[in-house]
C-alpha cells in the first residue's frame, strides 16, 4: 500500500522549517507534552510589542503567539494529542515524520487532531500536475457513558490508505462507516472497502450506479435533511447507519449541471454536533493565496475586530504553520475556483427554480438562518484548503461564499 499511496510534494514546496530566523513558540516540556520549540519566521515579518506581551505581527495584522504569550488550552490540547499520534513531534521536532511539508499538509503528519474526537489526514492531490490538495476527516462516534470500549470511527472523504495511515487509524478505534460524500471524492473508496471488510461503505445519492466496483452498503438517502430543518420529514435513515443526531447529513439537492441536466457533485455535507464542525467537500473550499493560514480573510477579520468581535480564528499556529510559499499552479487554481467556478456554480448550476431552495440550504448549514434552528458551526473543515475556526468568523465566511444577505 505504501508504494501505491505515498506522494511527495513538488521540490518547489520549500520546507518552511529549513531557515529559522526568530523564535515564535517556546514552552518547557512537561512529561509527554509536545515541546513548543523555536519556529521560523521569514525575515520580512515585523516584530511589535503589544500590551507588554511579545507578539509577532505580519504586515496584514495576523498575530502569532510567542515567548510570554498565553497559548489557549483549546490549542495546547490538540498539540498534545498530535504529539501522541506522531512521536517525532513529542521529541520537539517541528514537523511530522510522514511526509515533506507543503501547503496541502503544512506539518507533514499522517493524521492531525482538528477538534476533540475529530482528526484530519491532509494530502497533496494532483489534477493535471496541479496540487489541489485533499483532506479526509475522521470522527470518533460516541460510546456508552462510562464505557471503556474503543470508539467506532466515521471516515469522511477517504484518502489513499497506506500503511502509516492504517496504523494511525487502527490505534484510534474501529472503522465502522466510510462515506464518499460526492461524485468527485470516490477514488479510494474501493481500497477502503477491501481493507476494512466489516465497515459500512456509504455513497452519496446516485453514486452506486456510477462506481459499481466499490463494495457499497448503500446510499445516503436522496434529499436527506437534519432533524431540525423545516420540513425534514420522516427519518429515512438506513438502520445500519450512524446516529444522525451525532453526525447530521444534508443533501444539497439544488444543483444541476447546465450541460447535462444532472447533478455535478450531488454533495452531502455533514455537521458533527459535539464539536460544532461543518464538513464540506466541493461546495466550499479555502485554497490559500500565500503561506499565511487564512490570510485571504484578513479584511473580514479586521471588520469583525472593528465591530468588537474577538479574532477567533487560529490563523498561523503550531498545527497550521506558516509556509514559505504556495506553488504558482496551485495559486492559479485558487484564482480559477474563486473567480470563475464559484460564479458559475452559484449563477448557472443553481437554476432559478432551485435558487430559493439553495439559499435556504446554504443559510442552514452556514448557521446564519435566524428564522429557524440551524447548524451552530464553529469549525469548518473543507476537503480543499485551510480550516476555519470561530463562532462568528466561520458564519461570516460562509455568508460571503454563498452570497447570503
Amino acid at each position: 500500500m505504501l508504494a501505491q499511496c505515498h506522494q511527495h510534494y513538488p521540490h518547489n514546496c520549500v520546507d518552511a522549517f529549513t531557515t529559522t530566523t526568530t523564535t515564535v513558540f517556546s514552552k518547557k516540556r512537561n512529561n509527554n507534552d509536545w515541546n513548543l520549540l523555536p519556529q521560523p519566521l521569514p525575515t520580512n515579518w515585523q516584530s511589535t510589542r503589544i500590551k507588554e506581551q511579545d507578539k509577532y505581527k505580519d504586515t496584514r495584522g495576523s498575530v502569532l503567539y510567542v515567548d510570554g504569550a498565553t497559548i489557549p488550552e483549546s490549542q495546547t490540547a490538540l498539540i498534545r494529542k498530535a504529539g501522541e499520534i506522531d512521536p517525532a513531534l513529542s521529541d520537539g521536532v517541528q514537523k511530522g515524520n510522514y511526509s515533506q511539508v507543503g501547503w496541502s499538509n503544512r506539518i507533514g503528519t499522517v493524521l492531525t487532531p482538528a477538534a476533540t474526537g475529530v482528526y484530519i489526514a491532509c494530502r497533496p492531490f494532483y489534477w493535471n500536475t496541479i496540487d489541489v490538495g485533499g483532506r479526509m476527516t475522521v470522527i470518533e462516534l460516541a460510546t456508552p457513558q462510562g464505557s471503556n470500549e474503543r470508539p467506532d470511527l466515521l471516515i469522511h472523504s477517504p484518502v489513499c490508505l497506506d500503511d502509516e495511515l492504517k496504523d494511525a487509524i487502527d490505534k484510534l478505534g474501529n472503522v465502522r462507516h466510510v462515506v464518499s460524500p460526492n461524485y468527485e471524492h470516490v477514488k479510494y473508496a474501493k481500497m477502503w472497502g477491501e481493507l476494512y471488510p466489516d465497515a459500512y461503505m456509504w455513497a452519496c445519492p446516485g453514486m452506486m450506479d456510477l462506481e459499481p466496483d466499490v463494495r457499497w452498503s448503500g446510499e445516503i438517502p436522496y434529499g436527506c435533511r437534519p432533524p431540525d430543518f423545516e420540513g425534514s420529514g420522516a427519518d429515512n435513515r438506513p438502520k445500519e447507519m450512524w446516529n444522525w443526531s451525532e453526525v447530521q447529513p444534508f443533501h444539497v439537492d439544488a444543483e444541476v449541471n447546465p450541460f447535462t441536466g444532472k447533478p455535478f457533485f450531488n454533495e452531502v455535507v455533514f455537521y458533527h454536533s459535539k464539536s460544532r464542525t461543518l464538513l464540506t467537500t466541493d461546495i466550499y473550499w479555502n485554497y490559500p493565496g500565500d503561506g499565511i493560514t487564512n490570510s485571504n480573510y484578513d479584511s473580514l477579520k479586521e471588520r469583525l475586530r472593528a465591530d468588537g468581535v474577538e479574532d477567533e480564528d487560529y490563523g498561523v499556529w503550531k498545527l497550521a504553520p506558516l509556509m514559505d510559499r504556495v506553488p504558482l499552479r496551485s495559486r492559479l487554481w485558487k484564482w480559477g475556483m474563486d473567480k470563475l467556478f464559484r460564479p458559475f456554480y452559484l449563477n448557472l448550476m443553481i437554476q432559478n427554480k432551485k435558487r430559493d431552495d439553495f439559499k435556504q440550504i446554504a443559510a442552514f448549514i452556514s448557521g446564519v438562518d435566524s428564522s429557524s434552528p440551524s447548524w451552530d458551526i464553529e469549525i469548518v473543515i473543507p476537503c480543499h484548503g485551510d480550516i476555519l475556526r470561530g463562532k462568528n468568523f466561520t458564519k461570516e465566511v460562509m455568508r460571503s461564499h454563498f452570497k447570503l444577505s
